[in-house]
C-alpha cells in the first residue's frame, strides 16, 4: 500500500470514528459496511440507521432497574429515615447513618455504612448483596483489643475492612420485597449488634455467639 493510500485509509477511519461518536445518521450496505448517506448510489440497496448512539448496559443496578432503586429509597426512608443515600467513588450505592444498640449496660452508638454490590440483588454470598460496615466502632480495632476473632464478620480483601455477616446465603431472599432491601440488611445487622454487645458484657459466651445463627 502506497503512502497516499495509507493516508486515505487513515482519513477514512477517522471520519467514520467521528461519525460514530457523534451518533450521525448513516447507511449500512448489504455487505454490512457503514457509509455516509451522501455516498448512496441511485441503485444501491442499503438501510438507513437514524441518529443515535449505541446503547451501553449500565454497570450499576440502580440505573438498570430504577423501579427497584425507588423501592429501596422508599423502604429505607420508612423504616430508617436517619440513614441517607450516598454514592461511592466507584459508583456503588450506599447508605450512611447510625443506630443505638440499646442493650441495658451498653447504649453504644453504631455508625454504619451499607454498601450494595454492583449486581444487586442477589443472595449468593453471606449477607446477600448488601455489606454492612461499621465505621465506628471499628471492628478491626476491636478485634485487636480483644485479641480474638469476632464471630460472624467478613474480611473484604487481604487487608480490607470487616463487615457484619448479617445472614446466611441460604436464608437471604431477594426480590421486590423488604427482604431484598438495605432495610432488611440493617435489621439483621441490628440483631448482630445486640448479640455482640451481649457477648462483650459476658451474657453470651464466645461459643454461643459464634454458634448462634443470627
Amino acid at each position: 500500500m502506497t503512502a497516499a493510500a495509507k493516508d486515505a485509509a487513515s482519513a477514512r477511519r477517522q471520519q467514520l470514528a467521528a461519525q460514530l461518536l457523534r451518533g450521525e445518521e448513516v447507511m449500512v450496505t448489504q455487505q454490512g459496511a457503514i457509509r455516509p448517506l451522501s455516498e448512496r448510489g441511485d441503485s444501491e440497496v442499503a438501510i438507513t440507521v437514524p441518529q443515535g448512539k449505541l446503547a451501553a448496559p449500565s454497570l450499576y443496578w440502580y440505573e438498570r432497574d430504577p423501579e427497584l432503586f425507588q423501592a429501596e429509597l422508599e423502604v429505607m426512608n420508612h423504616f430508617f429515615p436517619q440513614f441517607r443515600p450516598d454514592r461511592l467513588a466507584d459508583g456503588r450505592m450506599s447508605w450512611l447513618g447510625s443506630i443505638v444498640s440499646d442493650i441495658p449496660g451498653s447504649r453504644r452508638i453504631w455508625h454504619l455504612q451499607l454498601v450494595y454490590d454492583h449486581d444487586h440483588p442477589h443472595g449468593d454470598d453471606y449477607g446477600g448483596s448488601i455489606s454492612v460496615f461499621p465505621i465506628e466502632p471499628d471492628l478491626a480495632e476491636l478485634r485487636e483489643q480483644l485479641d480474638e476473632p469476632i464471630p460472624h464478620t467478613l474480611r473484604h480483601g487481604d487487608n480490607g475492612p470487616l463487615s457484619i455477616c448479617t445472614v446466611a446465603a441460604d436464608s437471604f431472599r431477594h426480590g421486590r420485597d423488604h427482604s431484598s432491601t438495605a432495610a432488611s440488611a440493617l435489621a439483621w445487622a441490628s440483631k448482630w449488634i445486640a448479640a455482640f454487645e451481649l457477648w462483650m458484657l459476658g451474657d453470651l459466651s464466645t461459643d454461643q455467639f459464634a454458634g448462634h445463627r443470627i
